[in-house]
């Protein structure tokens, strides 16, 4: 029996030239198991401000984000954290995400963080994030998470990196990503 092969898409909630939270989802692309493919999504930044006087007729860059988002199993998502709370552009994408209303976008999608920030490790901004994604009918795979303090030095813009600590905390979480989708996939009506 072949295992089910599951799709992703991810992002990076960061505009910064070498952010970590790039690297990580970079590295989570290359190290993935069989199991998961992962699309990185390069232009979130395109995106409008949510406006919901858009949502009528949606400008073709937020169709095509909604578009991506019902074709993929799962979203990762590179989190950053400035002043304790998810960046603009990672809130902006999540929002779009969640519209419109009637017909969400990220309903029923398996969502995991991966973030490298200040001493925090990107935990106030994943906790809030999870909050809204529940409310919204995703399902955050919590754990293990991935919530690495100033790593800047140890993991370069493309993702390369020889340190075990941040290979493992991401393969880990890859991991428990294929198993939730696994799980769900093997449940009637899940």
């Amino acid at each position: 029996m072949t295992s089910p092969t599951f799709a992703a898409i991810a992002f990076s909630g960061s505009l910064r030239n070498g952010s970590s939270n790039t690297a990580l989802v970079r590295l989570a692309q290359r190290i993935a198991p069989p199991e998961l493919t992962i699309e990185i999504i390069d232009w979130v930044d395109q995106l409008p401000w949510m406006n919901p006087d858009l949502e009528t007729d949606p400008p073709e860059i937020v169709l095509r984000w909604w578009a991506a988002l019902r074709g993929a199993d799962a979203l990762i998502i590179g989190m950053p954290e400035y002043n304790a709370t998810p960046t603009a552009l990672a809130k902006n994408a999540i929002d779009w995400a969640t519209r419109p209303p009637s017909d969400r976008a990220i309903a029923g999608t398996a969502v995991a963080f991966l973030s490298a920030a200040g001493r925090s490790g990107g935990k106030n901004s994943q906790e809030s994030v999870t909050l809204l994604l529940g409310f919204m009918g995703a399902t955050v795979v919590e754990e293990p998470q991935v919530r690495l303090s100033l790593i800047g030095d140890r993991i370069d813009a493309d993702g390369n990196t020889d340190d075990p600590l941040i290979i493992d905390a991401v393969a880990a979480k890859l991991r428990a990503l294929v198993d939730a989708l696994t799980l769900r996939a093997a449940t009637p009506g899940a």
